[in-house]
């Protein structure tokens, strides 16, 4: 069993129009409740409140996590325990170790791998963040560095393999600052081994209002976390079978 954490704010979390249907789990697809410290099929809304750390699903609606972790599932052939790990509005800065923010998710993230019976297979993280970043106009480098800082505690804390990025859309009126936060976002991964860029069509979906939630600017609609998901599910699948010589 392979243990994928997810991690991020609102686009994350899951901000959609409403249940996605069809809504059943797939074969070998779970996800970890830390508040009953228990394994359940995945299915939406993904998440649980934990206030005021992290956050499920808005609304009880739709997120990328189900679909991601069919396709990943159907391409490894290995089961996934999903965690669920994210919290709209929040900066970069609001997840490094020391903040309580932090302590839960990583609270949760070894419950899970207890919960599993043991080490997993695979540790992989996913991350979908950057826009409150972008709004607060943070600079590239200040960005970079969080985010190689964060990467370095959840490898040692939680025993991450590899720091996968579904790189940040556009969010902002002023698209520089968007930008910033997505140059920041390929640099790392070229630069540092522990990071696999995953996707970066949301650049793209982001400027179409056919992927966007109505009454909801920059936050993808159940349509379009579903083909995030499953693109950048496909990536870390080709790299997992990469690592391995297939």
């Amino acid at each position: 069993m392979d243990l994928l954490i997810f991690g991020g704010q609102s686009n994350m979390e899951g901000r959609t129009e409403g249940l996605p249907v069809p809504n059943e789990a797939a074969p070998g697809v779970w996800e970890y409740k830390f508040l009953t410290d228990s394994i359940v099929p995945l299915v939406h809304p993904a998440g649980e409140r934990i206030l005021p750390d992290l956050d499920g699903a808005s609304e009880g609606f739709g997120s990328l996590v189900p679909d991601f972790c069919r396709v990943y599932r159907g391409e490894t052939g290995r089961e996934v325990l999903a965690v669920h790990a994210a919290k709209g509005a929040t900066r970069i800065d609001e997840w490094l170790p020391g903040t309580d923010r932090y302590r839960t998710a990583l609270k949760k993230t070894l419950g899970a791998k207890r919960a599993a019976g043991g080490k997993p297979e695979r540790i992989y993280y996913v991350w979908l963040q950057g826009e409150s970043d972008a709004i607060e106009h943070v600079p590239t480098e200040v960005y970079l560095e969080r985010l190689i800082r964060y990467k370095d505690a959840l490898k040692r804390d939680a025993g991450i393999e590899r720091f996968g990025i579904i790189r940040v859309g556009y969010f902002t009126a002023e698209h520089e600052f968007d930008e910033a936060i997505m140059t920041a976002q390929e640099t790392v991964c070229g630069c540092d081994p522990d990071f696999l860029m995953l996707s970066r069509i949301t650049a793209s979906l982001s400027l179409d209002p056919d992927w966007i939630t109505p009454g909801a600017p920059g936050h993808f609609n159940n349509r379009g976390l579903k083909r995030i998901g499953e693109q950048a599910a496909h990536a870390l699948a080709v790299y997992d079978r990469e690592r391995d010589g297939e």
